[in-house]
């Protein structure tokens, strides 16, 4: 058997560690480039071969464009290409991170798009039951498509970045004192993290001992100066406004006490399985697959529609036993394999 992912973003290690445990079954995995510009799918099939799976992640950079009318055309495009791919007998799946794009450009139109599209899927794959009922809500789907729509969890992070750095040594090599505790957030900094929520909830935290630490790079120019303005407003703030790469993940994670997640919307969070996956407990909004991948032995939920909700649970988080709810994370990831993954994604293909 053979799986074509589309597109190709290894940058993320979901992609890698999936196609790994897939091989490991007999399936040959190609991520592809995306083929020709004009004919994504196609081009992709004609440069790699015809695959028997067509596996769809992300889809909106192929369904929205730079206005609505470009947008209608790449959809027409997109749909015309899943019908031929149909047509020549592959199987296509989607797997369904979010239910529309980040940035939220044209929500509406995107899942008018996708509201068709899904029809054309021969299954879809979702990260939690949470999910699927989202999305049969959200696209105003009938509920015989729910059929069609497998559960299967997001993996853990445990084997996809270095992880021999100490404690100690992390905090040395980021300046930080070994006694205070550290908040981090980690990841690209984009609208809908929230981040500028999270920095005006820690400046209310009136303890001396207390460190925020922010890295990654922010999305545009506009962020990364509004960001430096209110970082520079708290000497307790440290912000790395930067790439991180890949052996350096383990230093920001392994400097930390916990890990804050302040999203304003989300479905499925791979920065929650990572941070679990270094043995961090976490402060995230009660949102999307969230509560059923946390709960309160490991984790400080809230409510995003409650003003002081965020700055709640950072400041139950600095009386917290850390240490204790960080190994009850790490031992909860463990069952998140890409082993058991791999399998269910397989069984999902041969049907």
């Amino acid at each position: 058997m053979k799986a074509l992912f589309l597109p190709d973003w290894s940058a993320n290690p979901y992609q890698c560690e999936l196609a790994a445990g897939l091989e490991k079954r007999g399936v040959t995995v190609v991520k592809g480039s995306g083929g020709f510009y004009w004919l994504p799918i196609l081009g992709a099939i004609t440069v790699h071969g015809k695959p028997d799976v067509l596996h769809l992640h992300w889809t909106h950079p192929y369904l929205l464009g730079r206005n609505r009318a470009n947008s209608v055309g790449k959809f027409i495009r997109f749909i015309s290409e899943v019908l031929v791919a149909k047509f020549l007998g592959i199987k296509v799946i989607w797997t369904v991170h979010n239910l529309w794009e980040h940035e939220r450009r044209d929500p509406q139109l995107e899942v008018f798009f996708n509201r068709f599209l899904v029809r054309l899927y021969d299954q879809l794959i979702v990260h939690c039951s949470l999910a699927r009922k989202s999305l049969l809500q959200s696209y105003q789907l009938p509920d015989r498509l729910r059929d069609k729509i497998y559960v299967i969890p997001h993996g853990n992070y445990m084997n996809s970045y270095p992880n021999h750095v100490t404690r100690k040594k992390a905090r040395a090599w980021l300046n930080l004192r070994y006694g205070d505790i550290v908040f981090l957030y980690f990841g690209t900094i984009r609208p809908y993290k929230g981040v500028h929520r999270m920095v005006d909830a820690f400046r209310k935290l009136h303890n001396p001992h207390v460190r925020l630490l922010i890295a990654g790079n922010p999305a545009n120019k506009a962020i990364r100066r509004e960001l430096r303005r209110f970082c520079e407003s708290d000497r307790r703030i440290r912000a790395f406004l930067k790439f991180v790469p890949d052996e350096d993940v383990q230093l920001y994670m392994n400097a930390a006490d916990v890990v804050v997640l302040p999203f304003q919307d989300i479905l499925t969070s791979g920065s929650a399985l990572l941070a679990m996956s270094f043995g961090k407990p976490i402060i995230v909004p009660r949102l999307g697959c969230i509560p059923e991948v946390l709960d309160k032995k490991g984790g400080f939920l809230y409510n995003n529609d409650e003003e002081q909700g965020l700055f709640g649970a950072m400041r139950r988080a600095s009386l917290a036993n850390l240490g204790a709810m960080g190994k009850y994370n790490y031992e909860k990831a463990k069952r998140f394999h890409w082993n058991m993954i791999a399998q269910k994604t397989h069984e999902v293909y041969q049907l």
